[in-house]
């Protein structure tokens, strides 16, 4: 089972408070002079290996997402039925997405509830990754390094898939 959803990631830093003690002076944020530049990303979680699997662009589209169900369909060889838990999201039921699950018998998508995002375990990946990467980050001035970082935030789950699956609700 793998549990699929996508995030909007900003080249400015969120600039909610920052809690820190009394009489420290808090992190100076810098905000870069171009366009707040996004990074999406299309993340895929196995519930049972922690494995942690994405694709992103400045877009998520719907021959993206077709794409993603294509390699998704690709790593899991061996697997007769792969089950896709996904959101209510309208490119989800585009005719490129209709298309590959057509031709792809193994993959089979379980449909969340319209807003109910809590029943959704990658969406505490994205929490995560916000807090510890996005939020008063220092790199809006070089978006490239910004995503290389978010890129290696979400490639290391997979060194330690137990405390992963922990951290969203999968593991106790």
């Amino acid at each position: 089972m793998l549990f699929e959803d996508e995030a909007s990631l900003y080249r400015q830093p969120s600039q909610a408070s920052l809690f820190c003690q009394r009489g420290r002076l808090q992190p100076r944020m810098t905000c870069a002079c171009s366009a707040n530049t996004v990074m999406r990303v299309a993340g895929f979680l196995n519930a049972c290996s922690g494995a942690v699997h994405f694709w992103d662009g400045s877009k998520i589209t719907a021959a993206k997402i077709a794409k993603c169900l294509r390699e998704i369909a690709a790593l899991y060889p061996a697997f007769e039925k792969i089950y896709i838990v996904m959101d209510n999201w309208p490119v989800h039921f585009h005719p490129k997405v209709m298309k590959v699950l057509a031709e792809e018998p193994r993959l089979e998508i379980l449909r969340l509830p319209t807003y109910a995002p809590w029943l959704n375990p990658i969406e505490k990946l994205w929490r995560l990754t916000k807090q510890n990467v996005v939020h008063a980050h220092e790199m809006s001035n070089d978006f490239n390094r910004f995503k290389w970082i978010v890129r290696a935030f979400l490639t290391q789950p997979t060194s330690n898939p137990i405390a992963l699956l922990r951290y969203v609700g999968l593991f106790s």
